[in-house]
């Protein structure tokens, strides 16, 4: 245990990726001092890291969570699109097809700013560490944490080097998660896991795609289908060039890497105007894999005993299959209610932090969830509720395809800008009923006509 009289007023962040980065930004109001603690060696600002390999692939940086780190770094958005990022409107520039659904795109709708993982995270580096108390030290382990003297509060974290006192620890180490071993080290329990083994692979490459091909299309997703658990992004960058990404399902659905594999497989997923605007590009590198076993979530606000002045961010808490593109803007979304909380008094940041976290896990973990579990593909158990709602999301799919209002009420949700009660307001509901009572009325009539065309061949 530490005494905290070194203490002066200070937080710590462990990890400087993108929720590291946007916790000190959530920080920074409320301490003297905030040092963010990084294991690697950084490269330059707008490279890939080693200690991020999901770097290469598709990234999505939702429009709620886009409004979320405008909260603590207003102008951000600006300052993307000025420096190169592509600026598309969320339902009019991008072709979303969710399993077997093309979504109508009439209606506009939120920004959506596209760019590379290494652009969006280089530019958040430059922003945060821009503000006068924020400071990064990398190539610096953590070690684990060190409690008060009273033994119920966080006095620090333990380096190689000695204890560096603090306030507020954040944890945002990713999906690999030290806090519970640091817990459980201390003599408190750890929190825990829920998990959906999804098993997925990426396969990524860039390519040029000739003027036109795509129209004023910037962003493709063909989402997985059952019977069909293979999917695909194809998304403008900030540099001009184009990162798709080919995503399957287990092991008989694993992109290959050679030439004519991957060609092979974008055939069997994407729609022949995709397929002929990227084969009549040009490949600008090697294919780069990824894989994601599952998606992972962390109770701690579950924990009945936890030491005060500790929380977790970002995959620290919970990781989703990253075809939904949530992560970021869950982290964003998390460091809002964390500088909330801290606006509130930062004795209680623990318990208020970790409630406020889960509201905001629950409505996207769901929604991860239960379009992975539409897949009869993905093992795992599919309570009443989920099949409930799955048989909800298929009619509202269906009705998406060209109800303009209905496709922009569920783009809200899945952009994170509107709760998932949007998806029962009564005028939302009605519209989808109305249109499975229409095709309810179609089918009859074909059924109708089948049976009258079969009394007239039969009379004949």
């Amino acid at each position: 245990m530490a005494d905290k009289t070194d203490n002066t007023n200070h937080a710590v962040v462990i990890g400087a990726s993108v929720a590291g980065l946007l916790a000190a930004a959530a920080a920074h109001d409320h301490f003297d001092r905030v040092t963010i603690l990084e294991r690697e060696l950084l490269p330059p600002a707008g490279q890939d890291r080693k200690a991020v390999p999901q770097g290469k692939h598709v990234h999505a940086l939702l429009p709620g969570g886009l409004v979320a780190i405008e909260q603590l770094l207003p102008g951000f958005q600006a300052e993307l699109i000025a420096g190169g990022a592509v600026r598309c409107d969320s339902m009019q520039d991008i072709r979303f097809v969710a399993s077997g659904h093309e979504i109508n795109r009439e209606a506009s709708s939120a920004t959506n700013v596209l760019a590379s993982r290494s652009y969006i995270e280089g530019h958040l580096r430059r922003r945060v560490l821009g503000l006068p108390n924020v400071a990064l030290i990398d190539g610096t382990s953590v070690q684990g944490l060190v409690l008060g003297l009273d033994g119920t509060g966080i006095a620090g974290v333990q380096l190689a080097s000695g204890v560096l006192a603090c306030d507020l620890v954040v944890v945002a180490t990713g999906r690999a998660g030290q806090l519970p071993a640091w817990l459980r080290a201390l003599g408190f329990p750890a929190p825990t896991e829920e998990e959906l083994t999804v098993d997925i692979r990426y396969a990524s490459r860039h390519f040029t795609i000739p003027d036109g091909y795509l129209g004023r299309e910037k962003l493709i997703l063909i989402g997985a289908e059952p019977g069909r658990p293979r999917g695909m992004g194809l998304f403008a960058q900030e540099d001009g060039t184009w990162l798709l990404t080919l995503v399957g399902y287990g092991v008989g659905h694993r992109p290959p890497t050679d030439d004519a594999g991957y060609e092979n497989f974008l055939a069997s997923v994407a729609p022949a105007d995709v397929l002929a605007s990227v084969l009549a590009g040009e490949p600008l590198d090697d294919v780069a894999t990824y894989a994601f076993p599952a998606s992972r979530r962390r109770r701690y606000e579950r924990l009945t005993r936890i030491p005060g002045g500790v929380v977790a961010l970002g995959d620290a808490i919970s990781s989703f299959n990253p075809v939904y593109g949530q992560g970021m803007s869950v982290a964003a979304l998390e460091a809002v209610a964390l500088r909330q909380v801290l606006s509130s008094g930062k004795g209680r940041a623990c318990r208020h932090y970790f409630k406020a976290a889960r509201s905001i896990v629950d409505i996207v973990w769901d929604l991860a969830i239960g379009s992975d579990l539409a897949l009869p593909e993905v093992a795992g158990k599919r309570s009443v509720r989920t099949r409930m709602s799955n048989a909800w999301a298929e009619r509202i799919l269906t009705t998406a395809e060209h109800d303009p209002y209905v496709a922009e009420v569920f783009g809200s949700v899945t952009d994170l800008l509107a709760p998932p009660t949007a998806l029962m307001r009564p005028r939302f509901v009605w519209r989808v009923a109305r249109n499975r009572a229409k095709e309810n009325a179609d089918k009859g009539r074909i059924l109708v006509g089948d049976r009258d065309s079969s009394t007239v061949r039969n009379s004949g």
